[in-house]
Protein backbone atom coordinates (compact mmCIF):
# COMPACT_ATOMS: atom_id res chain seq x y z
CA UNK A 1 0.00 0.00 0.00
CA UNK A 2 3.04 2.46 0.72
CA UNK A 3 4.19 1.53 -2.73
CA UNK A 4 1.37 1.95 -4.47
CA UNK A 5 1.29 5.71 -2.56
CA UNK A 6 4.76 6.11 -3.37
CA UNK A 7 4.00 5.56 -7.31
CA UNK A 8 1.23 7.62 -7.12
CA UNK A 9 2.75 10.31 -5.81
CA UNK A 10 5.70 10.11 -8.03
CA UNK A 11 3.82 9.97 -10.87
CA UNK A 12 1.72 12.94 -10.03
CA UNK A 13 4.89 15.02 -9.01
CA UNK A 14 7.23 14.30 -12.02
CA UNK A 15 4.21 13.25 -14.31
CA UNK A 16 1.93 16.19 -14.32
CA UNK A 17 3.37 18.86 -12.07
CA UNK A 18 6.69 18.77 -13.12
CA UNK A 19 6.22 17.89 -16.79
CA UNK A 20 3.75 20.94 -17.21
CA UNK A 21 6.05 23.30 -15.46
CA UNK A 22 9.47 22.26 -17.73
CA UNK A 23 7.34 22.18 -20.86
CA UNK A 24 5.89 25.82 -20.06
CA UNK A 25 9.04 26.91 -19.09
CA UNK A 26 10.94 25.54 -22.72
CA UNK A 27 8.24 26.66 -24.67
CA UNK A 28 8.71 30.39 -23.64
CA UNK A 29 12.35 30.10 -24.21
CA UNK A 30 12.16 28.39 -27.86
CA UNK A 31 9.60 30.92 -29.06
CA UNK A 32 11.62 31.64 -32.85
CA UNK A 33 10.54 35.27 -34.97
CA UNK A 34 10.64 34.49 -38.85
CA UNK A 35 10.67 37.01 -41.38
CA UNK A 36 10.41 36.65 -44.44
CA UNK A 37 13.28 36.88 -46.80
CA UNK A 38 11.85 40.05 -49.01
CA UNK A 39 10.07 42.85 -47.32
CA UNK A 40 7.58 44.55 -49.01
CA UNK A 41 6.79 48.19 -48.19
CA UNK A 42 3.45 49.78 -48.77
CA UNK A 43 4.54 51.55 -51.80
CA UNK A 44 5.42 48.06 -53.51
CA UNK A 45 9.49 48.22 -53.10
CA UNK A 46 11.20 44.62 -52.08
CA UNK A 47 13.68 44.34 -50.30
CA UNK A 48 15.85 42.06 -47.99
CA UNK A 49 19.05 42.57 -45.60
CA UNK A 50 21.80 41.11 -46.74
CA UNK A 51 24.52 41.29 -44.51
CA UNK A 52 25.27 43.46 -41.16
CA UNK A 53 28.53 44.36 -39.77
CA UNK A 54 30.21 46.89 -37.55
CA UNK A 55 33.86 48.12 -39.31
CA UNK A 56 35.60 50.81 -39.80
CA UNK A 57 36.29 51.22 -43.67
CA UNK A 58 35.92 53.73 -45.75
CA UNK A 59 32.69 53.63 -47.26
CA UNK A 60 30.04 56.65 -48.30
CA UNK A 61 27.02 57.04 -46.50
CA UNK A 62 25.68 54.73 -48.90
CA UNK A 63 26.50 53.23 -52.03
CA UNK A 64 25.16 51.54 -55.00
CA UNK A 65 26.46 48.16 -56.34
CA UNK A 66 24.77 46.87 -59.72
CA UNK A 67 27.02 43.98 -60.67
CA UNK A 68 29.38 41.09 -59.30
CA UNK A 69 32.82 42.41 -60.06
CA UNK A 70 31.91 45.60 -58.01
CA UNK A 71 30.35 43.25 -54.93
CA UNK A 72 34.06 41.35 -55.08
CA UNK A 73 35.38 44.44 -54.49
CA UNK A 74 33.60 45.66 -51.64
CA UNK A 75 34.21 42.46 -50.04
CA UNK A 76 37.46 42.54 -50.47
CA UNK A 77 37.57 45.49 -48.13
CA UNK A 78 35.18 44.41 -45.76
CA UNK A 79 37.15 40.67 -45.68
CA UNK A 80 38.50 40.36 -41.93
CA UNK A 81 41.82 38.70 -42.11
CA UNK A 82 41.42 36.85 -38.65
CA UNK A 83 39.04 34.33 -40.17
CA UNK A 84 40.09 32.07 -43.36
CA UNK A 85 36.57 32.12 -44.58
CA UNK A 86 34.67 35.12 -45.41
CA UNK A 87 31.21 35.92 -46.01
CA UNK A 88 29.16 33.96 -48.95
CA UNK A 89 28.82 36.51 -51.43
CA UNK A 90 25.43 37.58 -52.73
CA UNK A 91 24.72 37.28 -56.43
CA UNK A 92 22.18 39.49 -58.14
CA UNK A 93 19.37 38.94 -60.54
CA UNK A 94 17.66 40.74 -62.88
CA UNK A 95 16.57 43.87 -61.52
CA UNK A 96 18.23 43.85 -58.41
CA UNK A 97 21.12 46.03 -57.16
CA UNK A 98 22.51 46.28 -53.66
CA UNK A 99 22.18 49.25 -51.31
CA UNK A 100 25.45 49.32 -48.86
CA UNK A 101 24.54 51.94 -45.83
CA UNK A 102 27.03 53.04 -43.32
CA UNK A 103 25.41 56.30 -41.96
CA UNK A 104 26.57 58.25 -39.23
CA UNK A 105 24.88 57.64 -35.97
CA UNK A 106 23.19 60.92 -34.15
CA UNK A 107 22.12 59.29 -30.92
CA UNK A 108 23.49 55.73 -30.06
CA UNK A 109 27.24 56.11 -30.40
CA UNK A 110 27.75 52.81 -29.78
CA UNK A 111 24.05 51.65 -31.73
CA UNK A 112 22.94 50.17 -35.10
CA UNK A 113 20.73 50.11 -37.64
CA UNK A 114 17.15 49.28 -38.38
CA UNK A 115 15.13 49.91 -41.55
CA UNK A 116 11.67 51.14 -41.08
CA UNK A 117 10.64 51.16 -44.69
CA UNK A 118 12.11 51.94 -47.96
CA UNK A 119 9.89 54.47 -50.35
CA UNK A 120 10.56 55.90 -54.25
CA UNK A 121 10.01 59.58 -55.07
CA UNK A 122 10.78 60.72 -58.58
CA UNK A 123 13.94 58.15 -58.86
CA UNK A 124 15.11 58.09 -55.55
CA UNK A 125 14.95 55.78 -52.34
CA UNK A 126 13.65 57.31 -49.46
CA UNK A 127 15.52 54.84 -46.38
CA UNK A 128 13.59 55.58 -43.17
CA UNK A 129 15.83 53.82 -40.44
CA UNK A 130 16.18 54.38 -37.30
CA UNK A 131 18.79 53.74 -34.19
CA UNK A 132 18.52 50.97 -32.12
CA UNK A 133 20.79 49.89 -28.98
CA UNK A 134 23.24 46.85 -30.00
CA UNK A 135 24.48 45.39 -26.77
CA UNK A 136 27.54 43.58 -28.42
CA UNK A 137 28.34 46.89 -30.18
CA UNK A 138 28.33 48.57 -26.83
CA UNK A 139 30.60 45.85 -24.85
CA UNK A 140 33.19 46.21 -27.98
CA UNK A 141 33.08 49.92 -28.55
CA UNK A 142 32.20 49.54 -31.92
CA UNK A 143 30.63 52.48 -33.94
CA UNK A 144 30.36 51.65 -37.59
CA UNK A 145 27.16 49.47 -38.60
CA UNK A 146 27.32 48.83 -41.97
CA UNK A 147 24.10 47.41 -43.79
CA UNK A 148 24.01 45.63 -46.32
CA UNK A 149 20.30 45.05 -48.54
CA UNK A 150 19.69 43.93 -51.77
CA UNK A 151 16.40 45.75 -53.61
CA UNK A 152 14.24 44.87 -56.18
CA UNK A 153 13.51 47.68 -58.70
CA UNK A 154 15.19 49.80 -61.08
CA UNK A 155 18.46 51.37 -60.04
CA UNK A 156 17.85 54.92 -58.51
CA UNK A 157 19.49 58.38 -59.34
CA UNK A 158 19.90 58.98 -55.60
CA UNK A 159 19.31 57.69 -52.52
CA UNK A 160 18.09 59.81 -49.21
CA UNK A 161 18.31 58.71 -45.69
CA UNK A 162 16.16 59.54 -43.18
CA UNK A 163 15.76 58.88 -39.34
CA UNK A 164 12.59 58.06 -37.85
Amino acid sequence: MKRVFLLIFLLFLFGFGGGAGCTNVSATKNIVKTEPVMSRNSSGIKFSEVRRLNRNIPLKEYTILQSFEETLKLYRVMEDKRFSRSEPIPTLSENEFLLVLKPTLKTQQYGDIQIEKVEEEKSVLHIYYKEINNEEYLLNKEKNPILILKIEGKVPSGVKLITS
